[in-house]
């Protein structure tokens, strides 16, 4: 077999917003002009064809940890709870609580009632945790009281008391190999064919870049989250392993934690807690350091920026920084005011935004924001008229990859033309690809199939058919169609 010929499918135009009947044919990974001699011919008549998506902001094998690991979403009582987490393994791990839907917080002691296996549940913003007495003894996790609030009497991990318990238990290599796999399916089931990926967290770098580099059924524009200026070292040493479908030329790191966890550093304090103000990782003392080097070394830095104290560190740690050229990035910004974005703006600094956030926090924002700095909340819609180069993302495994979902949520912000654009052909831009993804002669074929039409659909959707770079990964649930 030598490339596809994919016969009567409607084609998106990014340029024109529109859909053209057209056929489309796919030659050594590329789009071509002409059909390739001996090429399969596939009938898509009544389809609908996109340029595969991008989510700039993710986190892959924690995807593919998610599916692995028992899934918490919906539990609203502590028998769901209890029911949920008897399973047979050496260390139960699971995922997705929320205790604005469990009804409590699952401390020690009731995890205790629960099970006597060494438990961990994370909720699903993954900045905070809750593990039994089994697990604490197990690990010896009683030097982590205290740590950005984490309190081992009540069984509670926060922030990077959480990330020292994914060092201390760390993926072997065939759980990293796994969960790529995993999270691969998770991405190209929607067509998503790109990630900005962060997932240096409780594996080791050789153990993750070889993996990465090693897989090729999606692209990963891997994000490598540091904390100081010397582990900028690690993303040049990562270069020489790149490969068409692996990038390392970015930093991420955390400045705060989540809004559910009352963890994202606030100027003021939250309206529901007037005794807290979250958790602030580094000042711009800290962070200046970082991205001045980084300016050097023409690495871009990424920082994750949920409440407006984090935003207000990290724009005085970018001024003066080189974001036109690498386009440095803000990822998330739930709380902005006016101010602030014409100063994201005008340091032409870029933005990885969720806005299925929107619906998922619907619930707690109000109480955590109040009724005045609510309005100054989840301002997508603002930052990108006032100028500022935003692309889409879920921050998968906090929400689901669903492509749909999102495009849904981004409605209230903008029309579903401009929202496409933002989730695939922005995505490449913010990673500094200098190449086409449209369905152009030339361009790399990735794209997906749908029966479903994007500008108009409400409905989840899942894609017929996904291509990188001209193979055909996806279809129907199956995986690996071809070698």
């Amino acid at each position: 077999m030598n490339g596809y010929s994919l016969k009567g499918g409607f084609v998106y135009l990014e340029e024109t917003g529109a859909y053209s009947r057209k056929d489309l044919y796919i030659d050594s990974g590329e789009f071509s002009a002409d059909t390739p001699y001996g090429a399969q011919e596939i009938d898509i008549s009544g389809k609908f064809v996109y340029p595969g998506f991008v989510d700039s902001h993710a986190h892959l094998i924690g995807t593919g940890r998610k599916s692995l690991e028992v899934d918490l979403e919906g539990c609203s009582s502590i028998e769901s709870l209890a029911d949920r987490l008897s399973v047979d393994r050496r260390i139960v791990r699971a995922r997705g609580w929320d205790q604005e839907v469990l009804g409590f917080m699952p401390v020690r002691g009731k995890l205790d009632l629960i099970t006597s296996e060494p438990t961990i549940i994370t909720r699903r913003c993954g900045h905070i945790a809750c593990v039994n007495s089994s697990l604490i003894k197990l690990f010896d996790l009683e030097r982590l009281n205290g740590l950005d609030g984490s309190d081992i009497d009540l069984g509670i991990l926060k922030e990077r008391a959480l990330e020292e318990m994914d060092r201390i238990a760390k993926l072997s290599p065939a759980e990293v190999r796994e969960a790529i796999e995993a999270g691969t399916r998770s991405f190209l089931k929607y067509g998503v064919t790109s990630v900005h990926s962060d997932d240096y967290h409780g594996i080791d770098y050789e153990l993750l870049v070889e993996a990465l580099s090693s897989a090729n059924k999606m692209r990963v524009y891997e994000k490598l989250c540091i904390s100081r200026k010397e582990d900028l070292e690690m993303i040049k040493h990562g270069r020489q392993f790149e490969t068409d479908f692996f990038r390392l030329r970015a930093a991420k790191m955390y400045l705060d934690g989540s809004l559910g966890a009352r963890t994202a550093a606030m100027i003021e304090p939250y309206h529901d807690s007037p005794t807290e103000t979250g958790v602030l990782y580094m000042t711009a003392d800290d962070l200046r350091p970082i991205v001045r080097r980084a300016d050097r070394e023409g690495i871009q830095v990424c920082v994750h920026v949920i409440g407006d104290r984090s935003l207000e560190e990290a724009l005085l740690a970018f001024e003066g920084s080189n974001s036109e050229t690498l386009k440095h990035r803000l990822i998330h910004v739930q709380i902005a005011s006016e101010d602030q974005i014409r100063r994201i703006a005008d340091q032409r600094l870029t933005a990885s935004i969720q806005p299925v956030f929107v619906d998922s926090d619907s619930t707690i924002a109000p109480e955590r924001f109040g009724p005045i700095r609510i309005k100054d909340a989840y301002p997508f819609g603002k930052m990108r008229d006032m100028g500022v180069v935003v692309a889409f993302s879920t921050d998968s495994p906090v929400e689901s990859t669903s492509v749909v979902k999102n495009l849904v949520s981004a409605d209230r912000f903008f029309s579903r033309k401009d929202s496409i654009v933002m989730y695939s052909k922005t995505g490449h831009t913010l990673a500094n690809s200098v190449r086409s993804f449209a369905l152009n002669p030339g361009d790399p074929a990735d794209f997906f199939v749908t029966g479903s039409d994007l500008l108009k659909t409400r409905e989840d959707t899942f894609a017929d058919m996904t291509f990188v770079s001209g193979r055909l990964v996806h279809k129907q649930n199956e995986i690996s169609l071809e070698p």
